[in-house]
Parts: C-alpha cells; structure tokens; sequence
C-alpha cells in the first residue's frame, strides 16, 4: 500500500520536481555567467535541494493518508475520508453532490420496483382463484366416456397455469429471499415422495412412472423445507415435460446417495434429452435452446428458478444429458444430523 500510493506520488510531482531542478540550474547559471569569479555551484545547489525535500516530506504526508483511505476504499474496507487541501475538499463535496442524487435516484426506484412488485403479487394471487374454481368444477363435473378425455386434458392445461402462476411467484419472493428462510435438518426423503405424490395425476396421464432408489430410510440433508420443494418440483416438473415428447411408458429415476459430508440426488427421465451445445445456456433465464423449438411451452424459466435457489441455499446443481436418451439433473447437499428435537431448541 505505502510503496504503491508513494509511486503515484512521484508521478504526479515529477512535473514539479522537473521544473524545480530546471529552475534552480538555470539560477546558478545566471549567476556564474554574470560573475565568471563566483565559481561556487555545491553550496546553493544543495540549498535548493534541502528546500525541494522538505516541500516535498510536508507534500506527501497530506497526499499520503488521503490516497491511502482512498485506495482502502475502492477494496471496499470503510474508512474515514479526512481531505488535506482544498482541492481535495472540493473532490469530497463533489463526491457527497453525486452520492447524495444517485442514492434519492435509487431508493426512489427501489420503492417504485416495490410497489410494482407488491401489486403483481396480488394479480398473481388473484389469478390463482379462478385455477382452482376450474380445478373444482373439473374434479365435481360427472364425466362420461364421452367427456373423460377432454375433461383430463382440461385438467393438465390447467395445472401447467397453476405451474406458472407459481413461477411467477417464486421469482417475486426470490427479492426477498432471506426474510422467508429457515435452515434446517430436513428428511430428503420425504420432501421428495411428497413433490412426487403433487405430480402424481400428470405422470399418469403421459404414462411415466417415478420411482425411488435409496438403500436407507432417511436422509437428513440441511436446507429450507419450503425453498427446496420449489426446487425439486420445478426439476421434477421439468422431467415429466421433456419425457413426454417421446411415446410409450417412460421412467424417472430418482437417486439418492450419501456421503460423509454430503448428501447427492440425482433425478433422471428418459426424455428428449439436452444438445451438448445447449447444456452451458440452461441455467440463463429465458433460454429454451433447441427443445424450445420443438415444444412450444418452454419458457426458460425453472431451471434459472432452480440455480437461483440452489445458490441461495448453498447448494450445487448440475445437468447431463444425452439427446434422446434422457437428462439427469444432480443436486448436492450438506449432510444433516437427524430431526431437531424439542431439548436442542432450548
């Protein structure tokens, strides 16, 4: 830091440290020419250097501590600004002008951005009323042989909205993940039976049969129950998609694997598959790649959801694929310790 900050120093005085020298040669040489006796050059030479010395100890000690803070600020440390000269207090009055507009700039954005935030909320909420007023009328409705198809197909349009009034929701929240988060030990296990069970209706009528692979009968993993369901439906949701673009019965694997210190699930269908050239651009949001070509739903949106959240929880998620063999998507986390029981929370 000292080493760095004097460099600059003498960069900025070497105009005059140049002009001081130039000064003080062409003095004495005045001086000699008018008197061709007087050949003494040492004496005011190093007069004039003493002189430029101490101008310049007095010069850098103001220079230094202001550009040292500077310097520690710009590394993002918070220290204390004390300006030495004028010219310095005018950069900090300049700096206050334009910190003080550009924060009123931003925090009135910011309340603007809540307040659009907060009434698509609502719009959003409000929508979900009407999905579940069709959702009851559907479930209530006496179907024939004549009506059982159309009725089922109105279903499963029906809940890929609710999917998407639910994105759309998971990305408002996401502004304020942190306040609607709690990390804890949590059964993977039963996380998952429980997004599979909600998806159940959907993989029967695309004929896909999820399934289970774990030699134990818990597996603790630590991570917010709530966030991480979002995240395995979304992946789930995915699966049961992309699988039904091929015929026939189709299988999702769901695969859990402990470690010491971690814990791995990896869920794989018998999809379409992902291109190698399109695998990188999966977690951007709103990139479909080459499947968003052949089916017109994608948007582009779980799996940005999913990094996002994963990111957010500390976890890693990552995607293999082969096309028309099937992806896998694999996601790891911390190993928990069991339940938390009543005595640990005391």
């Amino acid at each position: 830091m000292l080493k760095h900050v004097l460099k600059n120093f003498l960069k900025d005085r070497s105009q005059l440290i140049v002009f001081y020298s130039l000064s003080m040669i062409c003095i004495i040489t005045f001086f000699h020419l008018s008197e061709p006796a007087n050949t003494e050059v040492f004496y005011p030479l190093s007069i004039g250097i003493f002189l430029l010395i101490i101008y310049l100890l007095v010069d850098v000690i103001r220079y230094y501590h202001t550009n040292r803070a500077i310097q520690l600020m710009l590394r993002g440390e918070f220290v204390e600004f004390h300006p030495q000269t004028e010219e310095q207090k005018a950069f900090q009055q300049l700096l206050h002008k334009i910190t003080g507009e550009h924060t009123g700039k931003y925090n009135e954005m910011r309340e603007q951005n809540k307040e659009r935030l907060y009434f698509l909320s609502h719009w959003m909420h409000y929508l979900k009323t009407p999905v579940s007023v069709i959702e009851l009328i559907i479930s209530k409705e006496e179907k024939t042989a004549e009506t059982a198809v159309f009725s089922e197909k109105l279903q499963q349009e029906n809940k890929r909205l609710l999917t998407s009034i639910e994105q759309g929701l998971t990305m408002i929240r996401m502004e304020s993940f942190e306040n609607d988060l709690e990390v804890k030990s949590v059964d993977l296990l039963v996380s998952l039976r429980k997004v599979i069970n909600g998806r159940k209706r959907e993989c029967i009528y695309q004929s896909i049969f999820p399934s289970i692979e774990f030699e134990g009968t818990t597996a603790y993993v630590v991570t917010d129950s709530k966030w991480n369901e979002i995240l395995l439906d979304q992946i789930l949701s995915n699966a049961i998609k992309y699988s039904s673009l091929k015929s026939g019965n189709k299988k999702i694997i769901c695969r859990i694997k402990e470690k010491e210190n971690y814990t791995t699930l990896s869920i794989t269908d018998e999809g379409a598959g992902i291109p190698p050239y399109d695998l990188e651009g999966v977690f951007q949001p709103f990139f479909t790649g080459e499947n968003g070509r052949k089916f017109a739903n994608s948007t582009g949106i779980g799996l940005y959801l999913c990094k996002k959240i994963a990111d957010r929880l500390g976890q890693t998620i990552t995607i293999e694929s082969k096309v028309s063999e099937g992806t896998t998507v694999i996601i790891r986390w911390m190993t928990g310790k069991g339940p938390i029981t009543k005595n640990e929370t005391d």
